[in-house]
């Protein structure tokens, strides 16, 4: 098992709205067992905590996302197939150009982490065809084990959606060691799973990369 932990900055926040009129009847759903509650609360509460509800509130659903979003320390684990993820590595390292993320300067492969539709890791090499799957999503993307397109992942990362950058080809440790250089490794040896953990608040995020 090979573990590595770099350290980034980041930022997360509160999402979701719905209207007053639907106070009381929102109350009353959110107290009952998630077997009786209707498929279009579950669906959107997707494993969220459902914490007590101050009697002032107003809006009952904005106040259970709050209260899931990274408000002090969070911390959540994925898990990735590992010859995906070291596959949109390797199209970052092969492509001669890359996308840059907000506030970066130097055009180095790197894997983007994103929270949206799911979350995923995908590549940041450019590519000029714009191939995409029969789904319409760009290639040499991998979402990670139980959240995949069409889920939720706010109950696990919080509100909003975000992109974060994670480096290839620069060292990890002090002995040179390099992110690509562990996934080829690992994948060499017989690995099988990409694990990322993150431990996160509003304003800094470390994570740790583990294969197995």
């Amino acid at each position: 098992m090979t573990k590595h932990t770099q350290h980034h900055t980041t930022a997360t926040a509160p999402d979701g709205t719905e209207p007053d009129t639907a106070c009381e009847e929102t109350r009353r759903l959110l107290a009952m067992p998630a077997e009786q509650r209707p498929a279009w609360l579950n669906e959107f509460l997707h494993g969220m905590t459902i914490r007590p509800i101050p009697a002032t509130s107003t809006n009952p659903l904005l106040e259970v996302v709050m209260a899931n979003t990274a408000h002090g320390e969070k911390n959540a684990r994925l898990n990735f197939p590992l010859d995906r993820v070291l596959a949109a590595a390797e199209h970052a390292a092969a492509a001669p150009t890359h996308k840059l993320g907000y506030g970066e300067t130097e055009a180095t492969p790197r894997l983007w982490w994103i929270k949206s539709d799911g979350t995923c890791l995908m590549s940041n090499g450019q590519d000029p065809t714009g191939t995409r799957d029969p789904d319409g999503r760009l290639s040499h993307t991998v979402h990670a084990e139980g959240w995949g397109p069409g889920t939720d992942a706010r109950s696990l990362l919080g509100g909003d959606d975000f992109r974060q950058s994670i480096e290839l080809t620069r060292p990890l440790d002090t002995d040179g060691t390099t992110l690509l250089g562990m996934l080829r490794d690992a994948a060499a040896h017989g690995a099988t799973r990409f694990r990322l953990d993150a431990v996160f608040d509003d304003r800094h995020m470390n994570l740790t990369y583990t294969t197995e």
